[in-house]
């Protein structure tokens, strides 16, 4: 591919899966709609948990753990994925605002547009692994309820069958919440990764690749708004906190 200034450009610096692929922001889009919608399916089990683990003086260990269980993740889990909702929702505005000021008709000099799209870069950049850092949060705080869940099952095999069934079933669909917000990490870590393996390759200071990055940085604008869009209609849908 040639620059528009005409002059050679650098390959991608992964040519397998270019920084600019579109599918960053449809990956992260698609992943944070699981991560939203596998939290709503859950939430009904833990619910459930809590309507069918009558506390009171006659309620075992058992059942105080199992309510235990389901109170901690609708304290703690909800709550954070609706941050990482809101922090996408910020994250897309901030790529589009980078993509609309690259793309201003101003002349530029090859110094000039190194300088801004490496402040650029790193904005983004830094703005990845803040929301890295939610994404892999919320994943290691899923691997510990889920574990204790676990445990809780296995600690009174004699316990009513209703509760058992409901625990098993709230077991069950928070792993599949587990498997959703895995993979929402995963997306963002392979943003992180590529902005800062560009970010390196821009430090190179060659001018074939600072137009091309700067070429494809502005054309993914459009992307970006739709995932916008659609992660705006999930901040719409509810609270992820009422019971059913």
């Amino acid at each position: 591919m040639e620059s528009d200034s005409g002059e050679e450009p650098r390959p991608a610096p992964a040519p397998s899966s270019s920084l600019m692929d579109a599918s960053h922001a449809g990956a992260l889009s698609a992943g944070c709609d699981a991560l939203f919608r596998s939290t709503e399916t859950t939430l009904q089990w833990a619910w459930r948990v809590l309507k069918v683990a009558k506390a009171g003086p006659g309620a075992g260990p058992w059942v105080a753990s199992a309510r235990q269980c389901a109170l901690e993740f609708l304290d703690r889990v909800p709550p954070h994925v609706r941050r990482g909702v809101a922090e996408l929702l910020g994250y897309c505005s901030l790529w589009q605002a980078v993509c609309t000021r690259l793309s201003r008709p101003v002349a530029r000099s090859n110094e000039e547009l190194l300088h801004e799209l490496g402040e650029d870069l790193q904005v983004l950049l830094h703005g990845a692994q803040a929301r890295l850092g939610t994404a892999f949060a919320l994943e290691q705080g899923l691997l510990v309820h889920l574990g204790r869940l676990r445990d809780s099952r296995r600690a009174e095999p004699g316990a009513p069958l209703e509760l058992r069934a409901a625990l098993d079933a709230f077991t069950h669909s928070l792993s599949e919440l587990m498997t959703a917000a895995s993979a929402y990490r995963r997306a963002w870590e392979a943003v992180e990764a590529e902005l800062s393996e560009s970010a390196s390759w821009l430090d190179a200071g060659d001018p074939g690749f600072c137009s091309w990055m700067a070429d494809h940085l502005s054309e993914t604008v459009f992307a970006w708004r739709h995932a916008q869009s659609s992660v705006r209609l999930l901040r719409e849908l509810g609270a992820l906190s009422h019971p059913p």
